[in-house]
C-alpha cells in the first residue's frame, strides 16, 4: 500500500500545529512541511539586532490558560520548559498605585474573580458597580446573539460609560483583540472576558515564552518535528497550488520549480495570501474554492512592539497592564535569570496602531519613554541606550461583525484540499490558540479520509482538537451558552 503524502504549506503555528498532530497521531503519513521563511513561526518569530546577543522577537506572544490547544500542543512537544505560567497581572494607572489582579483560591468561577475586580483602585467605586452590571449582562447573553452586534454598541447599551471603556474594557480587549472596540464584533469580546477569564479556574493565567520565539518554534519544535520525521523545507516559497493536488515551488525561475504531488495539501498561510496560490486555476474549478477575493480583502489590524535597552533596570515587574496610556503591555526581558547584560530590555506592545502614523519613530519613542517615566520612577534616571520599532501591518485580522460570514471553514469542495489558520472559522478571534484549532481541524479532517481510505492505516477516533476548560456547577448555571 503506497504511503500517502501530506504537504502542509506555511509553518506557522497553523502548520506547525497540523504537522505535529499528524505526526503524532498517524506516524505512517508522509508529512512535508513548506516554509518560505528561513525559519518556522510566521509571525510568532524573531529577529537579530547587530548589537544584541539574543534574538528579540517581533512581538511579544502570549497565551492564556484557557488556550488549551495551544498548551496541549506545546507539552506534546515536550516545550512546557520554555514557557512560565503566571496567574497574577499587574494594572498601573497614572498617578495611581499598582493592582493586583489575581483571582481568589476559595470562591468557584466566575465569583473568583469579584475581587480583583474591587482591587483595582483606579476605578471608582460606580465604575466598578457599571463594569460588575455589564459582565453579569454578557455571562447571561448567548455568544449567537451577538455576531451582529459591535462591541462598542452593545457597551453603550448597557450603560457602560466612557471612563469604563477606557479603564476596564478597551484595557482588555484592545490587547486581546488587536482591534478597537468601535470595530470588534461583541461575540469576539464576550469569548476573551467569559471563556478567557471568567468561565474556569485558571483561564486567566498568562503563558509566556522564556526563550526567544525563534528558539522555541523555529528550533526546538522544528526539531521535534523532524525526529517524528516530518520533511521541514525552509527557505522554500510555494508559487502554486494546483487543481490536481500538485504544489510548485518557486525558485530561480520556472525552469528550476520543485514540483510535489501531494494525496493530501493543507494550505495554512496568512489569509492575505491566499489567493495567489490559486489564482491559475480554471475558472470552473476556483469556482468551488471559498470566496478568495473577499477572504484576501479581510481587514488587518496592526500591532506595534517598541524594543528599548537601558542603561539599567527599570522595573522588577516581569510585565504589566498599562491603563489609560498609548503603551498597553511592559514586558521585561523573559529569559534572563542568572544572565548578566550590558543592557536591560523592554519591550511595549501596542495593539489596534493604526493611529500612531501620526507619529514619525522618533516621536513615538519619546512618547513612550515619557510613559515609562511616569509609571516606573527608576526610569527616571535610566539612560536609553538603543531603541528599535517594529510594526506589522498585518499582526492580526481586524474582527469585526461581518468578517465572520467571511471566514472559511476548514474543509473546502475539495477533499484533498483544507485550510488552516486563525483567519479561518476557529470561534476563536486571531489568537495562537485559534491557529492551533485549525491545524488540529486540518489533520482532522485528513485523518478521517485516511480511515475511510485505508481502513488499515486508520488512526485513533479519538478526536485531535481539546475541549475547553471543563466547567464547574455554579459558571454551567449562571454562564449561557
Amino acid at each position: 500500500m503506497t504511503m500517502q503524502r501530506v504537504v502542509i504549506v506555511g509553518a506557522g503555528i497553523a502548520g506547525l500545529s497540523a504537522a505535529e498532530a499528524l505526526s503524532r497521531v498517524a506516524p505512517w503519513l508522509s508529512i512535508t512541511l513548506l516554509e518560505s521563511k528561513r525559519v518556522p513561526g510566521g509571525r510568532a518569530g524573531s529577529f537579530h539586532d547587530r548589537d544584541q546577543t539574543d534574538p528579540v522577537d517581533y512581538c511579544q506572544h502570549v497565551a492564556m490558560g484557557c488556550c488549551t490547544n495551544f498548551i496541549d500542543m506545546i507539552r506534546q512537544t515536550g516545550l512546557q520548559d520554555q514557557f512560565r505560567c503566571d496567574s497574577e497581572l499587574t494594572f498601573l494607572y497614572p498617578d495611581q498605585p499598582p493592582s493586583r489582579f489575581v483571582a481568589s483560591r476559595w470562591l468557584p468561577p466566575p465569583l473568583h474573580l469579584l475581587a480583583s475586580l474591587d482591587a483595582q483602585r483606579y476605578l471608582t467605586a460606580a465604575e466598578k458597580r457599571q463594569i460588575k452590571r455589564g459582565l453579569w449582562n454578557l455571562m447571561r447573553t448567548s455568544t449567537s446573539s451577538l455576531n451582529d452586534c459591535v462591541a462598542a454598541d452593545w457597551l453603550d447599551r448597557y450603560g457602560q460609560s466612557s471612563g469604563c471603556r477606557k479603564k476596564f474594557w478597551d484595557v482588555i480587549l484592545v490587547s486581546a483583540l488587536g482591534e478597537k472596540t468601535e470595530h470588534v464584533s461583541m461575540a469576539a469580546a464576550r469569548k476573551v472576558l467569559i471563556d478567557g477569564f471568567a468561565a474556569a479556574r485558571g483561564a486567566s493565567d498568562v503563558w509566556i515564552p522564556i526563550s526567544p520565539l525563534a528558539t522555541v518554534f523555529g528550533r526546538r519544535m522544528q526539531q521535534c518535528l523532524v525526529d517524528r520525521g516530518v520533511d521541514v523545507r525552509c527557505g522554500r516559497p510555494v508559487r502554486q497550488i494546483t487543481a490536481d493536488a500538485t504544489v510548485i515551488l518557486a525558485d530561480d525561475g520556472p525552469e528550476t520549480d520543485d514540483v510535489i504531488s501531494a494525496d493530501h495539501v493543507i494550505c495554512a498561510v496568512p489569509w492575505h495570501q491566499l489567493h495567489k496560490l490559486f489564482d491559475r486555476w480554471p475558472a470552473a474549478e476556483r469556482k468551488r474554492l471559498p470566496d478568495l477575493e473577499s477572504i484576501a480583502n479581510i481587514p488587518s489590524s496592526p500591532i506595534s512592539g517598541l524594543h528599548l535597552w537601558f542603561d539599567r533596570p527599570i522595573t522588577d515587574l516581569p510585565h504589566a497592564v498599562m491603563v489609560g496610556t498609548t503603551v498597553q503591555w511592559v514586558f521585561r526581558r523573559p529569559h534572563d535569570a542568572g544572565r548578566e547584560y550590558d543592557s536591560h530590555y523592554i519591550q511595549c506592545v501596542i495593539s489596534a496602531a493604526a493611529d500612531l502614523t501620526r507619529f514619525s519613530k522618533q516621536q513615538l519613542v519619546d512618547h513612550v519613554i515619557a510613559e515609562l517615566r511616569h509609571a516606573f520612577p527608576r526610569a527616571r534616571e535610566a539612560l536609553l541606550k538603543q531603541h528599535r520599532v517594529v510594526t506589522d501591518p498585518n499582526s492580526v485580522f481586524s474582527i469585526g461583525p461581518d468578517v465572520d460570514a467571511i471566514r472559511p471553514p476548514t474543509q473546502t469542495a475539495f477533499d484533498w484540499l483544507t485550510l488552516a489558520g486563525d483567519w479561518t472559522q476557529t470561534q476563536w478571534p486571531a489568537t495562537m490558540e485559534g491557529a492551533v484549532i485549525s491545524g488540529r481541524r486540518a489533520a482532522e479532517h485528513i485523518l478521517e479520509s485516511c480511515q475511510d481510505q485505508h481502513p488499515a492505516n486508520a488512526a485513533t477516533n479519538a478526536p485531535v482538537v481539546c475541549p475547553g476548560l471543563p466547567r464547574g456547577r455554579l459558571a454551567r448555571l449562571l454562564i449561557r451558552t
